[in-house]
């Protein structure tokens, strides 16, 4: 497997957002869902392992990255996606209608790599349809390099 940088420069990053997000039910902490024979999902990570506090937590407007604290292990690959998109990254989490926490659908369409409000500012779309959204997608900057890397295929193909 060919990768971007040396294994040692590697950190650990979430997972991708998918299409059952929105129906899963209540996120679990990740050692019980791994107990239960599961992979933790997304809503899991980020409702259970990130020390982000949605009462608090503020986006600073003009900054170019989020507050560091919010990401716990997470810190350098949400920076690194910061520094890529252009933008910080939004509040992770919500209080869900019961009021425990769960992922922002806002943060799954950020994760994405899609501007802000691409899938979250479209009328009539709750959060559910909203994640699954952003779980069907593709991360638009991958789908590009993926383009442009069978074009070149292509061309060299029809000079040899």
């Amino acid at each position: 497997m060919a990768r971007l940088f040396d294994k040692e420069r590697a950190h650990k990053l979430f997972k991708t957002p998918t299409a059952n997000l929105g129906s899963n039910g209540a996120p679990q902490h990740p050692d019980k869902r791994r107990a239960g024979g599961h992979g933790p999902t997304l809503d899991d990570e980020v409702s259970f392992l990130l020390p982000v506090d949605p009462d608090v937590a503020e986006e600073t407007p003009g900054a170019f990255h989020s507050p560091p604290e919010w990401w716990a292990d997470y810190g350098p690959a949400v920076h690194r996606w910061e520094t890529l998109m252009g933008s910080p990254a939004p509040v992770p989490v919500e209080f869900g209608p019961r009021g425990g926490r769960r992922l922002a659908s806002v943060f799954a369409e950020w994760l994405m790599g899609l501007p802000r409000g691409w899938i979250t500012h479209i009328p009539g779309l709750n959060r559910s349809r909203q994640l699954k959204a952003a779980g069907n997608g593709v991360v638009s900057q991958q789908a590009f390099a993926a383009y442009l890397h069978l074009l070149n295929y292509k061309e060299e193909a029809n000079d040899g």
